[in-house]
């Protein structure tokens, strides 16, 4: 599903119903079990948790500006998918 969202709120909001059911209890489930200090925002149009330079200073290895990521949700044209 592509996407120009700023937020997870929007993120969700513009999910219909059904799916959008399917996706927060991923979500709900995923931020449970982040640990301590882990981000969410979008990311490459879907949700996103990354490791922040404040824990991991060097960043994603191909741009270093970047937050390392960590693990991506979100409701494709025919399918979920959980990226790790």
């Amino acid at each position: 599903m592509g996407t120009s969202v700023a937020t997870v709120d929007q993120y969700l909001a513009s999910l219909p119903d059904g799916r959008r059911a399917v996706i927060e209890v991923v979500r709900d489930t995923v931020n449970t079990h982040l640990p301590a200090g882990y981000q969410e925002g979008i990311a490459y149009g879907m949700i996103g948790w990354s490791v922040p330079h404040s824990l991991y200073p060097a960043g994603y290895h191909t741009d270093p500006k970047q937050p390392l990521p960590y693990a991506a949700l979100a409701a494709q044209k025919s399918h979920y998918a959980l990226y790790l």
